[in-house]
């Protein structure tokens, strides 16, 4: 019952769909009053309440109940209990009476008794609306079905009242059932105006749901009606985004970004922010709010991946490099075979770049040591032996020693075997081959390479003219 009570604070902060009072009897003024006393002269005010129970009404169970309600919303939770239990012993059968005890319960943050009591309260009376709705409420973050269920046998009494459409998304929202959230909130929202909250939820849903245009018209529409609305102005960053609209994206994080000692802001903030400045190619501006969302939350070391892509696409291969360590530093498992052969590429590509020559055997030597490890994972894939051989490729420019030749060999077999193997590969391949064997003086072997290229792509103006030059 642990997570249970995780949802008391959330339950007892919610303004319930029906209110927390009856409609009120004809003594409601007097308890109004009365109530006014509470915490000021308790003593006055339970003489007044009792002086309302006299003569016929001792063994009024509505004003009983009324009486303990008014308690309660003052925070009284001994007397409220009190009166709900007064009333019971007048009638057993009271179910509003088992309404307040719930009520009571929740408040004492003992769940079992209030989920007792609203089901009582049900038993006892069919109809009683707000036990289904608050029994539905305190089970909707541990057993969301059960809530759901509750919620369903409520909405089949009184088809009529759509908001219960609006609980019901929220049940779904907390079970991971975007579309159905979706559907539901669409169902109330037809009834009538939809308010602040209700366009935060709906907007909410509908990006969780990857509904990104519409998610956005509800947040613009939503932010009409409340401008510094933070949930929604970010939505409007997050929507934008992932609409590729990034002009209007860095307009709306301008704006969510206005008031930075604002508390409410996340980790994820940042990495959207960082995303849209990424796009819009301020790389220096993404990288520095990248390492915001870093300082937020360490444990995300995912975002250094995101740093290493911004260092690459600015051709700095050594941060990128240095990125991606941190990257794969921080995984719990072993990295998989895609991180591994990315890592290999990064410095791969930093021994090609003319900025880093000064420590392009290094680059080579960590690029070869990571391929060797992708083509022992995955044997049947031609990608590890592929790029091995561009590695060795640059460590013997005039295919002197060989040094590719037993990884083209190897990739070439795979590929051969795949009836779509791209065709630019299987060139590459055969094209060094075709060298090696030339630069050899094996000129059959070499013809026999060229010829292949030519089988592929009868146009390869390379091995044509290779041809040619073998006599």
């Amino acid at each position: 019952m642990k997570k249970l009570a995780l949802t008391v604070m959330s339950l007892c902060l919610a303004v319930t769909m029906w209110g927390q009072t009856s409609a009120g009897s004809e003594w409601s003024p007097q308890v109004k009053q009365a109530a006014t006393m509470i915490k000021e002269n308790p003593a006055k005010a339970s003489e007044a309440f009792e002086a309302l129970l006299k003569g016929k009404n001792k063994k009024n169970t509505s004003l009983l109940v009324e009486i303990g309600r008014a308690y309660l919303d003052q925070g009284k939770t001994a007397e409220a209990a009190e009166y709900a239990q007064r009333a019971k012993d007048v009638n057993s059968k009271c179910a509003v009476a088992y309404l307040l005890s719930g009520d009571v319960a929740l408040e004492l943050n003992d769940v079992n008794k209030a989920s007792s009591d609203y089901n009582q309260a049900i038993y006892l009376d069919e109809d009683c609306g707000e036990a289904y709705f608050k029994y539905a409420q305190v089970y909707k973050g541990v057993d969301p079905q059960l809530s759901l269920d509750m919620l369903t046998r409520l909405q089949a009494k009184t088809p009529e009242d759509n908001r219960i459409s609006k609980e019901m998304a929220d049940v779904y929202y907390t079970m991971g059932q975007y579309g159905k959230a979706k559907e539901a909130y669409e169902s109330y929202l037809k009834a009538g105006t939809p308010t602040e909250q209700d366009y935060t939820r709906y907007a909410m849903l509908l990006y969780l749901n990857k509904d990104y245009a519409p998610s956005l018209d509800m947040a613009e529409k939503g932010l009409e009606l409340a401008p510094e609305n933070h949930v929604l102005k970010r939505l409007a960053m997050y929507d934008n985004l992932e609409l590729k609209d990034y002009t209007a994206g860095l307009e709306a994080a301008a704006t969510f970004f206005a008031n930075p000692a604002n508390p409410d802001y996340v980790y994820l903030d940042y990495i959207y922010f960082a995303r849209l400045l990424e796009a819009d190619k301020q790389y220096e501006e993404a990288v520095a709010q990248f390492d915001k969302a870093l300082s937020m939350d360490q444990s995300h070391t995912e975002i250094y991946k995101e740093i290493s892509d911004v260092y690459e696409k600015e051709r700095d291969f050594p941060k990128a490099i240095e990125a991606y360590k941190n990257y794969l530093d921080g995984m719990k498992n072993s990295p998989d075979i895609s991180d591994l052969f990315l890592y290999g590429r990064l410095n791969y590509y930093a021994a090609t770049d003319s900025a880093c020559q000064d420590k392009q055997p290094v680059y080579l030597a960590e690029a070869d040591t990571v391929f060797a490890q992708v083509a022992a994972k995955v044997p049947d894939n031609y990608l590890g032996n592929f790029w091995r051989a561009r590695v060795n490729s640059l460590r013997d420019p005039e295919t002197a020693q060989g040094l590719a030749k037993p990884y083209y060999e190897a990739a070439l077999g795979i590929l051969e075997q795949k009836p779509d193997a791209t065709k630019s590969v299987l060139v590459e391949c055969n094209s060094y081959l075709g060298y090696y064997y030339f630069v050899k003086e094996d000129y059959d072997q070499s013809k026999l390479y060229w010829n292949k290229i030519l089988e592929i792509d009868p146009g390869n103006e390379t091995a044509t003219k290779a041809l040619g030059g073998i006599k």
